[in-house]
């Protein structure tokens, strides 16, 4: 690797501190009742929500080990608490695995493991005499129920979206694949946080060395110095990405099951995070990201017009901006005749270059952008276009701005909005400023470079090995047709 680049890499990715979690080496349960209370009351001293509740089962000192607000109170009591008390059999293993009345519960030599399950909301029980923790699966905290997703919005199709637990999540892709190839694998990510990231994908369509690979990356994050917590699969997403400087998304995030469901029927891997309602799919290409899962619930024709829409948006988008640069600066032959006086005229009322109303205007509609989106949803819905309207409006009477390029900012903007993705429409938005710079600069040439200069680096780039911009390089003929037209009685 270049010195340079491993420079860059130290840099952007600074030595974190080491961590510990106290779980990582083994631990086997004592015999003793008292000496395992005690390590645990050790480990989490000054834990408000830990409760160790002691009791008698037959004649053997018992306790049973949970967190509140983790657990169900009620299913301990009747399930595990009343029946324990009650049990008049002999008090070993057996006989108190008999006694339990929830009926998903497992045994564990291992104390550390044990309290990582109850880490995720189970109850250990503990006897004296006996060197094994019983794990019973009493799960229950704050959660929202399913709903539609709040930015991946569905015109048609299935409404219901991911929420934030992961159980839930896997269940809704569950309920659209009834099949035994079906696979779904656990791996616990940060060495602080130890969330649960599902790996899903049907074992007879995926690519086994695919596969292979993600695990591989994955498994690389469980060290400290890579990732200590994983809050939202964000990042796990900026983590396995192979470019993770390029601007540009090389995994696919979604909030919908379909979606989902979708991609693993073509081979594709789903990542599910705990505490994330936004699921990831990998490879990932670009031209995924201008395609919606509404395009396969409506007819053929709609859904072709719309993907040529959204190809449209991406030019647009990004080129249109600079264009007017170029064509105020050094082209104005390419104005047709009737126009050429309009502008002539505007562009003489406004004391600014070209380039530095484009800048301004560009950069006012971002600030506005940004703005609504911290607002609250109805304020900033009104804020965004009182706002665009007074700022645009007042601009342009005072002469800071033409109005032809409030226009030409308010067409890129919109056709921003025409982008299904986010994470891809905000990329696509940071090229106007260096298309907008080389118009200045070099005129409708410089555009050229610098799009030749953007499409050199998307055919250098891959996800996951799968090269960024297939199937146009390498090229397929056969997979064109997906992309430009949606294939008729394809679901």
């Amino acid at each position: 690797m270049p010195i340079w680049k491993q420079v860059l890499q130290n840099f952007v990715g600074a030595q974190r501190p080491q961590v510990d979690t106290g779980l990582e080496a083994k631990y086997s349960v004592q015999i003793n009742l008292n000496k395992n209370l005690e390590y645990i009351e050790q480990l989490f001293a000054d834990s408000a929500d830990l409760v160790c509740r002691r009791l008698q089962v037959g004649q053997r000192p018992a306790a049973l080990i949970y967190l509140k607000g983790l657990t169900n109170s009620d299913l301990i009591q009747r399930g595990i608490a009343d029946p324990l008390l009650n049990c008049k059999r002999s008090t070993s293993l057996q006989d108190i695995l008999s006694c339990i009345a929830v009926s998903d519960y497992s045994t564990m030599d291992d104390l550390h493991q044990a309290l990582q399950q109850m880490l995720d909301g189970r109850v250990l029980l503990l006897c004296q005499g006996i060197a094994t923790a019983v794990v019973v699966d009493v799960v229950k905290f704050p959660k929202r129920a399913v709903a539609e997703p709040a930015t991946d919005l569905a015109i048609s199709g299935p409404m219901d979206g991911f929420i934030e637990a992961i159980e839930d999540n896997l269940a809704l892709v569950r309920r659209r694949l009834r099949t035994p190839h079906f696979k779904s694998k656990t791996m616990r990510l940060g060495v602080l946080s130890r969330t649960p990231v599902l790996i899903c994908y049907l074992e007879d369509r995926v690519d086994k060395q695919l596969l292979a690979e993600v695990e591989q990356r994955l498994q690389r994050l469980q060290t400290e110095e890579d990732l200590p917590k994983v809050l939202d699969s964000y990042y796990v997403m900026e983590a396995i990405s192979d470019h993770p400087l390029s601007p540009f998304p090389q995994v696919l995030q979604t909030e919908r099951p379909d979606v989902i469901v979708a991609h693993l029927v073509e081979g594709r891997i789903g990542l599910l995070v705990d505490g994330s309602p936004v699921a990831l799919v990998v490879p990932a290409a670009f031209f995924d990201f201008l395609q919606t899962a509404d395009d396969y619930y409506v007819h053929p024709i709609f859904a072709s017009v719309a993907r040529w829409l959204r190809l449209l948006a991406v030019f647009v988008t990004t080129s249109v901006s600079g264009l007017y640069v170029a064509v105020t600066t050094f082209h104005y032959e390419v104005i047709p005749s009737r126009l050429v006086n309009t502008v002539a005229q505007t562009r003489g009322q406004v004391p600014l270059s070209s380039f530095s109303e484009a800048i301004i205007m560009e950069i006012t509609i971002d600030l506005l952008r940004e703005a609504t989106i911290r607002l609250p949803t109805k304020v900033g819905q009104v804020i965004g276009v009182v706002g665009a309207l007074v700022v645009g409006q007042a601009a342009v009477q005072a002469g800071v701005v033409g109005p032809l390029l409030v226009i030409v900012v308010a067409i890129a903007t919109i056709a921003g909005f025409a982008i299904p993705n986010n994470e891809q429409a905000t990329a696509l938005r940071m090229l106007r400023f260096p298309l907008i710079l080389a118009a200045t600069v070099l005129s409708g040439f410089g555009m050229i470079f610098v799009w030749t200069a953007i499409l050199t680096h998307l055919a250098s780039m891959d996800s996951l090995g799968e090269p960024y911009l297939r199937p146009i390089a390498p090229l397929k003929p056969k997979k064109l047709k997906d992309i430009f037209i949606r294939p008729f009685r394809q679901v």
